[in-house]
């Protein structure tokens, strides 16, 4: 035996002594046994409250759900919950993580209940609480005994609020056994008691058996296997944790600040920020998580770059609290964004109804509104606006449902009269059959896959109706007596039919159901009900009571097989149908066969919904719970608790939407998140005494709550499924470094995660219409310009607006960021371009050339690389420009249209340029060194961008794609996969690709490369280092009037060429959007095309036209973009530099003398009482007086 195994042995002599354990144990368990606790110490049996005695007697309609069975229960609300249906409510809310998620389950799934409590207890426990763990083992030598290893993390654990506390030290107990013996929580073998127990006995050498222990490293291990400690360290999220940041730790951070002169650099505020939140780099540190650090380190480097917005590499104490309070203020702006919320309508219930609407159903094909009165014999029809429609009287009895065929165009309406009723709404809703059942039809539900019609009544039958027959008319017209029923010819039989031999006697005349709701054998034998087993012969008042007690038994059954509601779940090919039993049952829509059933609901189920976008059923009833479940495995996902009365319905908002909403007796109506699980709002419906009916009409965006009126709500937000924006887009763009996208119209901005796809901010501008925008090198300033001329600047991160730039006259028609000098360029329609300074806090410009054109300035491109500057304008004229002075160099003439776009080709000295005739040019510009190609300032090649071999369509924007020969010339590499027909010649020279988007909504691509070999173009060198501040101020108008007139005058020609040969061949085309292309980018990490569109949409591409995704707030399209978050947006060798450079200023704060905080110390009464008696001797001679 080991030193450490006897240490830890002679510490449990030292405990109390087994026996006494034993007896204590003994009888707290008798205690718990005696008070109806089961063997977990639970207490599960309770009385019915009153509440749901209340609810039965004020919503029960039918005389058999106020009978009870044989057994005293009743159908609503039965006492006996099968362990089955306990184990699946416990397994959500174990899934879930709420309050009750750790209570104990049924015995059959203990062991795997067991350990996903574990696992969830240690994911839940602060991370400040791990480094404290492994002093608990060193304190112990390392090595911990069962019990000591239980009462430890039960220390840290804490107190579970309404959890299984017994069960928790059980499976504490089981993991201790687990580590011991080196097995993984992951394997499913199970623990033996007595080694949970560890009992001392004697080996076979007479030696005392080992007492087993665990160390840290075995504890580590276990966490670094399940990924508890990496899942925690990925998730944390260091600006979120900033927002909450707790004031007692305001005043320390803020003297760190101040030690170091109130400007701190990139190296010491990452070394601040790592003592800040220590527990989180300890934990890091603890488990040797060097690829979690370096994340870590990276988040706060982005956070320095985020609020050091200026760029000056300094941080002072009130950019970071500016960054805190404008962080807060748009924290909430992307979740309300999502959420779709109601408020009042202008849509008001003007009719005069009789009594209160018992039914409503919204007629989806029909786009009607069928409703039922309280006592009336007639079907009333509204359109969504209220609007009255039709009313059909021609009922003996108040009509119970009604659905749409839309195939067919028949309106279907089933009676309390047991009749089936068929109107031709093409024909004035005349009635062309109407078919009489055995029973009262309570639901419809019609099929448009399985071309059904479904119904079902409260005996639990579902029928198929054939609705082809029905409309042939094949039925007979003649029964005689005891023939059967006509209704027979038109019913389908399903997966639950029975043979005629099968069937037992008297049961040929019964419609054959398709399937049954809640099964039942109607053999005598089994329980049959007959006159005879009613009244048995003999009599007396034991054989009275007998009857009544088997009548009782038998109504309540029956009470239970009412069904509720029928449900097609489209997508997977199923019909659901609820019912009084508190069950769910899915159904095979094509053959009737039984897939599955849903156990979870105490009381009735009484309305389904299905989300199409998540796949998930949405039910609620009778106990006040909407539950969510998987249709593919048959369990529930979570249970949404909030409402106080009965559900009376559940809807989704629309196919591709996440979000229900539900609707309660009382009136009040609820959305839900079902992502998040969370209540998104409430509202309380005024002026009603019972919610009878709840309809969602997401076609219209409206809702209504129906009792004796009709109460409407709209859609406040926002948003369409699989759509951008309710807005035509003008422009979006990618940042790598940030991994977001940015989307914007003309009144406002969105920053998208790339992350996720959702949204993180919303840059609202609603003073005039935005024109254009840009970002800084870094991401971090958004650049809009409007139509009024102005130029604001905002905070990427948070939306806040950080300041003005000088403004032009007229509206400003393009703009670019000068990327290393931290300049903006700005053109405008008032003929002029600016170069601003947007280092400095208030508006500053350094240079501007006026009436640089003719015309208005239609497009701008800008070549650091160059040195250049090229502006197009409605004069057909291309204006070449210095960057640093602003004057003119050359003018390129040839267009015969308006000027819609152009752009640079860096290393390449050429420009493309793009007219609204469709004509596309590729010129040669001049180069930084002088040594200029022989056709400068020439147009080399042209094409026309043919939308058909008619017609052309404008280019407005497009993407130049220049591969250099070094990175990609290997064959079959990736960037050259999706390209193909390239010479070996002109490969060796690289690529040269043209994305364009025209006004037709196409995307094409363009291989120019043999161009470079037949013009022997080559990469210059770049522009030397040049003063990027240089002010300067021209007045351009001696030459822009003259070049206008000479490029519309007849002499000159439309865009000559030097190039001759075919050098222009297009490799790719799709249709991109459904209307005009606003903008199109190519990025390369990773590689993708985002194109954006007046169709309101913004799409990604791979390279080779295949859709990726699109952005969208929400919707049934999938986010699918390769970016990770764990992926970080800073090189290794710029991040291990900046690592290292922290370690050297943490190694000088060490050094520096700390200074202590001005703070009073605790009062320790006794040593101030001593105190004062040592000074003060003759105070006890007084007898306590004064001296």
């Amino acid at each position: 035996m080991s030193s450490k195994e006897k240490k830890a042995r002679d510490r449990d002599g030292e405990r109390k002594p087994k026996d006494e354990v034993d007896e204590l144990a003994v009888k707290v368990d008798a205690t718990l046994r005696s008070s109806g606790a089961d063997e977990y110490g639970i207490n599960r049996n309770s009385e019915v409250a009153p509440t749901m005695k209340a609810l039965l007697n004020q919503y029960t309609q039918y005389s058999a759900l106020t009978e009870v069975d044989e057994n005293g229960e009743h159908p609503l609300f039965p006492q006996s919950q099968d362990s089955a249906r306990r184990e699946v409510r416990n397994r959500s809310l174990r899934q879930t993580g709420g309050s009750g998620a750790a209570l104990g389950s049924s015995k059959g799934a203990r062991q795997s209940s067991g350990r996903n409590m574990l696992d969830m207890l240690f994911r839940r426990m602060d991370n400040d609480r791990w480094p404290q763990i492994k002093d608990c083992f060193y304190a112990k030598e390392d090595s911990l005994t069962s019990a000591e290893f239980v009462s430890m993390l039960r220390s840290h654990i804490g107190h579970i609020p309404g959890g299984d506390e017994r069960l928790v030290t059980a499976e504490l107990a089981k993991l201790h056994t687990r580590l011991y013996k080196g097995t993984s929580l992951l394997a499913d073998d199970e623990v033996d008691a007595a080694d949970v127990e560890g009992v001392e006995g004697q080996d076979g050498e007479g030696e005392p058996a080992e007492v087993p222990v665990v160390s840290w490293s075995m504890f580590a291990m276990l966490l670094l296997e399940t990924g508890i400690v990496g899942d925690m360290v990925r998730s944390f999220d260091i600006v979120k944790v900033l927002n909450h940041i707790d004031l007692d730790r305001i005043a320390p951070l803020k003297d760190e600040f101040m030690s170091l002169g109130n400007a701190l650099d990139l190296e010491h505020f990452v070394a601040i920020m790592k003592r800040q939140f220590h527990y989180i780099f300890e934990l890091v540190n603890l488990f040797d998580l060097k690829k979690e650090q370096r994340q870590l380190i990276a988040q706060l480097v982005d956070l320095f770059e985020i609020i050091d917005i200026n760029g000056n590499n300094i941080m002072s104490w009130g950019e970071f609290t500016a960054f805190l309070v404008d962080q807060g203020m748009s924290e909430d702006v992307p979740r309300g964004f999502n959420i779709i919320r109601f408020g009042d309508s202008a849509v008001v219930d003007e009719t005069m109804h009789q009594s209160h609407c018992e039914k409503a159903i919204y007629l989806k094909h029909y786009d009607k509104i069928a409703y039922v009165e309280q006592g009336s014999r007639s079907l009333k029809l509204c359109s969504p606006d209220l609007v009255p429609y039709f009313e059909l009287k021609d009922f003996a009895q108040m009509p119970l449902y009604a659905a749409y065929i839309e195939k067919e165009g028949f309106l279907v309406v089933s009676c309390s009269d047991l009749t089936l009723s068929f109107y031709d709404v093409n024909n004035g809703l005349k009635l062309v059959r109407r078919i009489l059942s055995q029973t009262a039809q309570l639901v419809l539900c019609w099929s448009s896959s399985a071309h059904v019609l479904y119904s079902a009544d409260h005996e639990g039958s579902i029928f198929a109706w054939d609705i082809a027959a029905v409309k042939a008319g094949i039925g007979r017209s003649h029964y005689e007596p005891g023939q059967g029923d006509p209704s027979k010819d038109f019913l389908k039989l399903g997966g639950d039919r029975q043979k005629a031999d099968d069937r037992p006697r008297g049961d040929y005349d019964r419609m054959p159901p398709w399937a049954r709701h809640v099964q039942q054998d109607k053999h005598p034998a089994k329980g049959e009900i007959t006159k005879s087993s009613v009244t048995p012969r003999g009599g007396g008042y034991n054989s009275a009571r007998s009857a009544k007690a088997k009548v009782g038994s038998v109504a309540s059954e029956l009470g239970k097989s009412i069904v509720m509601a029928l449900l097609e779940l489209e997508v997977l090919g199923l019909l659901a149908s609820c019912g009084i039993d508190g069950k769910v049952m899915l159904w095979d829509i094509f053959t009737g066969k039984a897939k599955t059933t849903l156990k979870g609901h105490d009381m009735g189920v009484r309305c389904m919904a299905f989300a199409a976008a998540t796949k998930v059923l949405v039910t609620g009833g009778y106990d006040y719970n909407l539950m969510v479940w998987n249709p593919y495995v048959g369990t529930s996902i979570h249970i949404m608790k909030g409402h106080i009365a009965q559900i009376v319905g559940v809807e989704v908002l629309g196919n591709a939407s996440n979000q229900v909403v539900s609707a309660d007796s009382e009136g009040s109506v609820k959305t839900w998140d079902l992502g998040t699980y969370q209540c998104l709002q409430t509202i309380v419906v005024s002026g009603v005494l019972k919610l009878r009916a709840f309809l969602s009409i997401p076609g219209y965006k409206r809702i209504f709550c129906v009792d004796r009126k009709f109460v409407a709500y709209d859609y406040l937000n926002t948003g369409v499924a699989d759509q951008t924006d309710e807005h035509p887009i003008i422009k979006s763009i990618y940042i790598p470094r940030l991994k977001v996208f940015i989307s914007g119209c003309t009144s406002h901005l969105r920053i998208w995660d790339a992350v996720t796809g959702a949204i993180k901010c919303v840059i609202e501008h609603p003073e005039s219409e935005i024109t254009d925008f840009c970002v800084d090198d870094r991401g971090r300033k958004v650049f809009i310009a409007n139509h009024d001329g102005e130029i604001k600047v905002y905070n990427s991160t948070t939306g806040c607006e950080i300041k003005k730039l000088t403004k032009h006259e007229q509206e400003v028609s393009g703009m670019i960021y000068c990327r290393g000098d931290k300049n903006l360029m700005t053109v405008s329609w008032d003929h002029s371009i600016m170069v601003h300074d947007e280092s400095e806090k208030s508006a500053k410009v350094l240079r501007v050339a006026t009436h640089i054109h003719a015309g208005d300035i239609t497009c701008v491109a800008f070549s650091r690389h160059l040195g250049l500057i090229a502006t197009g304008a409605t004069d057909c004229v291309i204006s070449l420009r210095e960057y640093t002075r602003l004057r003119s160099i050359s003018f390129l003439l040839g267009h015969k249209a308006d000027i819609t776009a152009l752009a640079f080709v860096d290393p390449l000295p050429l420009l493309v340029s793009a007219d609204s005739n469709g004509n596309v040019a590729v010129w040669a510009v001049p180069q930084p060194t002088g040594q200029n190609h022989k056709f400068v300032n020439e147009a080399l090649t042209r094409f026309i961008n043919m939308q058909s071999l008619e017609s052309s369509a404008s280019v407005n924007c497009f993407e130049p794609l220049y591969i250099e020969a070094e990175q990609d010339a290997a064959p079959g590499s990736p960037r050259n996969t999706f390209m193909t027909g390239i010479a070996a010649t002109a490969a060796a020279r690289g690529q040269f690709l043209l994305y364009s988007g025209d006004e037709d909504g196409d995307a094409r691509v363009w291989d120019l490369t043999r161009l470079l070999e037949v013009a022997d173009v080559m990469p210059c060198a770049p522009k030397p280092d040049w003063d990027p501040r240089k002010g300067d101020q021209l007045d351009c108008s001696h030459t822009t009037e003259t070049m206008a007139r000479r490029a519309r005058s007849v002499e000159q020609p439309e865009l000559p060429i030097r190039i001759n040969e075919p050098v222009v061949r297009q490799a790719n085309s799709w249709r991109a959007h459904g209307d005009s292309i606003r903008s199109i980018k190519v990025y390369r990490s990773p590689d993708c095309v985002l194109t954006a569109g007046y169709d309101q949409m913004v799409k990604i591409w791979t390279l080779d036209g295949q859709l990726m995704t699109v952005l969208r707030a929400y919707g049934a399209i999938p986010w699918n973009f390769p970016v990770r978050a764990d992926m970080l947006g800073i090189d290794d060798d710029t991040l291990d530099g900046i690592i290292e450079r922290v370690k050297e200023a943490e190694k000088q704060a060490l050094k520096r003398p700390s200074k202590h905080r001005m703070s009073q110390p605790i009062m320790q009464l006794a040593a101030e009482v001593q105190g004062f008696k040592s000074k003060t001797p003759s105070y006890l001679e007084a007898g306590g007086r004064r001296p």
